[in-house]
């Protein structure tokens, strides 16, 4: 079964919509200025709700990633396991930053209790992958396709090598514009990985991803709004056809 982000949340009833439906993580924008950005407090309520639900703390799934033997494992092995751990005890919240200072982030993902921190811009990826080992939380690094092929790969065996829960993210240039990544791309050229797939999917055109090897989840904004607010059908439809798949 796959994971399913709901993201750019801004209100509680869309995040309720999202849990009750099933959702594994829920993405607030922490990016200032931008059509989705939400307030601290709103991000600290939805936090609250999550929590809740949830089965493990990112804290007790790192402590049993340290505790596991990965010597013969793949990256791919590596990265079914994450899926499994999330789906078995999320929901978990996502704080989702561009280019923020390194310091910044770390503040905000303590102070909000984000479980995870999900990075769209030029970030140095690794630096947040070390540090989310350190601090208790998990990391969703986007890399556009095919520009940053060479470092996802180089980066989802560091993922690997160093315990952290990350799983990598493959998206359009900026993100939230509903534009359509090349999946047949994908599955040509990324065997060595596993990912969250976003870019343009909505609840009509998901089943049509059935066949692009490796993705472990889907991540989705705009295709589950209508005229530019959350659609809590849309929101249900996608998830559910998402968890079919």
């Amino acid at each position: 079964m796959r994971l399913i982000k709901i993201c750019g949340i801004q209100s509680i009833d869309a995040a309720e919509t999202a849990v009750i439906n099933g959702a594994d993580l829920l993405g607030c924008i922490l990016v200032p200025k931008r059509s989705r950005t939400v307030t601290p407090d709103l991000a600290k309520r939805i936090s609250q709700l999550v929590r809740h639900k949830r089965s493990k703390t990112i804290e007790q799934i790192l402590e049993g990633i340290a505790k596991r033997d990965f010597a013969s494992s793949t990256v791919l092995d590596y990265f079914a396991f994450l899926q499994h751990e999330i789906l078995q005890n999320g929901p978990f919240l996502v704080g989702v930053f561009r280019n923020q200072p390194f310091d910044e982030v770390l503040h905000v993902a303590k102070e909000l209790n984000l479980d995870f921190i999900q990075l769209h811009g030029d970030e140095n990826k690794l630096e947040f992958i070390k540090a989310g080992k350190e601090h208790g939380f998990g990391v969703i690094p986007r890399y556009v396709i095919p520009q940053q092929v060479e470092k996802l790969k180089s980066d989802s065996e560091e993922i690997m090598k160093l315990g952290s829960l990350s799983i990598p993210l493959l998206d359009s240039d900026q993100g939230g514009e509903g534009k359509v990544i090349d999946w047949e791309y994908i599955n040509v050229n990324l065997g060595f990985t596993r990912c969250i797939l976003a870019g343009g999917l909505n609840p009509e055109n998901l089943a049509q991803t059935e066949q692009v090897n490796n993705v472990i989840g889907y991540d989705v904004s705009g295709g589950v709004e209508t005229n530019g607010e959350k659609d809590m059908v849309k929101i249900a439809q996608f998830i559910a056809r998402g968890k079919a798949i």
